[in-house]
């Protein structure tokens, strides 16, 4: 009998126990804190439907390449791009090369002059585009492409050109830089004097598109057409 009562007063332990925590949970609510922090949407644009024109070439113009040079000069082209936002943000831009098996390799023998006087020539193969196949299926040639750091703006104001190649972690000011094909430097704009990246409603970036080709005795006789193709994406910064 006396087993039986201390049994009966465990259990009578434990009910009250259930009951206590049942009174608890009915006396707490919990708060949920959400959102969503969006960046403004912003909207890329090339200008002229983003093509660039060399035009007709005459074969009789690429048979010779300038001494110490494998490639011959087409000069440049301008177009511009544009970045526009619905309210102040910070935003660069890559560029990849959608060609890129079909750019001759850049260097110092191979090389586009820069379209900025006493600019450094394009000599890295990062920074050349290809231009697609000849119908021998020899490589046309490379083209680069340059931002007119001078005439960039930034809600209507001159500011100054920055780039980083390590995703953002880093900034550098760069003047007329030259945009890397692989899709691994972030171009955009800061204050002038300061490297750190500015937010802005409206900036253009003018673009210089440089191109050369190899001669005639390489890429044939046959009529040839350029396709040169490249994606340039925004990056929220």
């Amino acid at each position: 009998m006396t087993v039986f009562k201390k049994t009966l007063s465990a259990l009578g332990v434990c009910a009250a126990l259930l009951v206590s925590a049942q009174a608890i949970a009915a006396n707490e609510a919990t708060l949920k804190v959400t959102g969503t922090i969006v960046p403004a949407a912003c909207t890329p644009a090339l200008s002229n439907g983003g093509e660039v024109a060399f035009g007709s070439i005459a074969t009789s113009t690429i048979n010779n390449a300038p001494a110490g040079n494998g490639l011959v000069q087409l000069g440049s082209k301008d177009i511009t791009f544009t970045i526009s936002c619905e309210a102040a943000a910070s935003v660069g831009f890559k560029m990849i090369d959608n060609r890129s098996s079909s750019a001759v390799a850049l260097s110092a023998s191979n090389y586009i002059v820069s379209p900025f006087s006493g600019g450094t020539a394009a000599n890295q193969s990062y920074v050349g585009f290809g231009l697609g196949l000849a119908p021998n299926n020899a490589k046309i040639g490379a083209y680069s492409v340059s931002i007119d750091g001078g005439n960039v703006t930034a809600d209507g104001l001159s500011t100054a050109t920055v780039i980083s190649d390590d995703e953002g972690r880093t900034w550098r000011t760069a003047g007329n830089a030259l945009q890397v094909a692989d899709n691994a430097r972030i171009v955009t704009v800061a204050n002038t004097g300061s490297s750190t990246p500015k937010l802005f409603t409206d900036a253009s970036f003018p673009l210089k598109i440089s191109a050369g080709v190899q001669t005639a005795s390489i890429l044939g006789s046959d009529e040839i057409e350029f396709d040169g193709n490249a994606t340039l994406s925004l990056v929220y910064l």
